[in-house]
């Protein structure tokens, strides 16, 4: 099974999904979260992903500037008929999502398991 890590970022493919964990637990510095949204396009681009699982287990904060790369990933999938599905959100990481209205966007699980049955 393939498998890439970058400094903010693993994937893992499971039945033909990308599942890409974020590593990092604060998402906050805006030069991280450049270089994670890089990285999320680079790694999408370089295994010709279409359908993505992006995972936020473990990740305790994420900065507005953060939830604009994940846009941009879905806008980039969504070019190619892709799919972005999004789980592993702590509570308080859902009520940013509802706050912004990007729940309305975005398709997010509770887990993993849930979200891969889900494409």
């Amino acid at each position: 099974m393939p498998q890439d890590t970058t400094e903010h970022l693993q994937l893992t493919f499971v039945n033909g999904v990308a599942v890409i964990s974020i590593t990092t637990h604060y998402l906050q510095a805006e030069d991280v979260i450049e270089t994670v949204g890089e990285e999320l396009l680079e790694l999408v681009e370089k295994w010709e992903c279409t359908k993505v699982l992006l995972t936020f287990e473990g990740v305790r904060f994420v900065s507005s500037s953060m939830l604009a790369q994940v846009m941009k990933l879905h806008k980039r999938l969504a070019k190619t008929k892709g799919h972005l599905r999004i789980c592993g959100l702590n509570p308080m990481l859902r009520d940013v999502l509802r706050a912004s209205q990007l729940d309305r966007l975005l398709e997010v699980y509770d887990d993993d398991k849930l979200a891969l049955t889900k494409f």
